[in-house]
């Protein structure tokens, strides 16, 4: 994906504000799960209770995959935002949940000029970051 000059908001409780990324949920992939998002002076933002703001990143959840998970996001000039409670901010991040990969997990995301923050009570901010539960 290409996101230039834009804006994603998700306001109130349970969003998901997602720019740029790829999410997989209840999970099982067996090839390869791919993002090569470019996001450029853009504002993705979550605000409220137990809400999700994923720029340029990918999440797996339940899991299980296989092949490899590659995230080669570049994202410049960007801000990522996650205001209130239980919120979490991703940019330029892996995120795998419930675990059991057997081929690579690589990220190779390029994140320049950017901010990425979680402000509140139990909110969690990942940056270039790879994460697997």
């Amino acid at each position: 994906s290409n996101a230039q000059n834009a804006a994603n908001v998700a306001i109130g409780r349970n969003n998901k504000a997602n720019m740029g990324s790829t999410n997989i949920k209840g999970s099982r992939v067996k090839g390869a799960v791919l993002n090569l998002s470019n996001v450029q002076n853009a504002a993705n933002v979550a605000i409220g209770r137990n809400n999700t703001a994923n720029m340029g990143s990918t999440n797996i959840q339940n899991s299980r995959v296989k092949g490899a998970v590659l995230n080669l996001s570049n994202v410049q000039n960007a801000a990522n935002v996650a205001i209130g409670r239980n919120n979490t901010a991703n940019m330029g991040s892996v995120n795998i949940k419930g675990a059991s990969v057997k081929g690579a997990v690589l990220n190779l995301s390029n994140v320049q000029n950017a901010a990425n923050v979680a402000i509140g009570k139990g909110n969690t901010s990942n940056m270039g970051s790879v994460t697997v539960e």
